[in-house]
This record gives structure tokens, sequence and C-alpha cells, in this order.
């Protein structure tokens, strides 16, 4: 492990894994360690390779899993969180929430039969994304496209407009 101690500190030691300090370090090597044990020589690549891709990709992950937390974790740029929130309705406020069911309806109307439920059961049902695909009959992937293609649209028709 020591001779390999230089591969995870550098791995760790990379700049957007800064916020993660520690913990980077700590998945380096444990992903490391990892590598050990699913080494397989007979796959004709040598370790050091093998140990490298490793740990890199794990920790690849682990930035895309932290970033993740922290897209949902930021609040708007110079939004403050009292006015974010006000904006929301209230649960017992049905005339709103009506209001806002319709602008939502308005808005998706250009979209195809397709686009426009996915988008429906993902934000207006809270439906998660593999949920819907399911529920439509398509794999988790395809509802990524579909939902891509629909906000891309979506934020065209509003550029537009």
């Amino acid at each position: 492990m020591l001779r390999y101690e230089g591969l995870c500190r550098k791995a760790a030691g990379q700049s957007h894994l800064a916020p993660l300090g520690e913990d980077a370090l700590s998945a380096a090597r444990e992903s490391f360690l990892h590598a050990v044990r699913e080494y397989d020589a007979a796959r004709g690549v040598p370790f050091p390779g093998f140990a490298k891709a490793k740990v890199y990709g794990d920790l690849r992950t682990l930035f895309k899993k932290a970033r993740r937390q922290w897209q949902r974790e930021v609040l708007p740029e110079g939004a403050e969180e009292g006015n974010v929130f006000d904006a929301v309705p209230d649960e017992r406020d049905e005339m709103k929430i009506f209001e806002a069911n319709e602008t939502f309806q308005k808005m998706l109307a250009p979209l195809s039969e397709k686009p426009r439920k996915l988008l429906t059961m993902l934000y207006a049902n809270g439906l998660t994304q593999k949920e819907a695909a399911a529920k439509l009959g398509m794999s988790q992937q395809a509802a990524a496209v579909v939902k891509a293609r629909a906000l891309k649209a979506l934020r065209k028709t509003i550029r537009s407009a």
C-alpha cells in the first residue's frame, strides 16, 4: 500500500476534489484496496494501470455524487431562502395549485404526447425518472433523452417569446 500512496494522494489532490478533503483521500485508498482484490493478471493488464484507472474512476464517481448533492443544496444566484419558497403554493391554497397546474399544462402543450406525459410525471406528480420511465414503458436512459430534448424545446420556446 505504501508504494501506491502517492497514486492515492495525487488522485485525491485534484483541484475539483478539494471540497471533499480527507474524504477523497479515504475514498482513493479504499478504491485502491478494491483494485488489489479485483485485479486479475490473466487479463493481461499491468496492475499499476489497472489500479490507477480504478482509483481515478471511483473518485470521478464520488465527485459526481457530491456535485449532484451540492446542486440540490444551492439556491439560485441572488435568491434568499425566504423569497424562493414563498413562490411555492401552499398545499391548502387550491386556487394557486390549480393556476400553477394550468400554466404548467399550457407550457407543455406544444410538446408531443410522450414528452408531455414524462414531464408531467416528473414535475407535477413528483415521480423519479426511473419510475416515470417504467410507467411509460421505456428505459431510464431513453427517458433522460426525452426529458433533455423536451426541456431544450421549452427553453427555446421561452427565449423566443
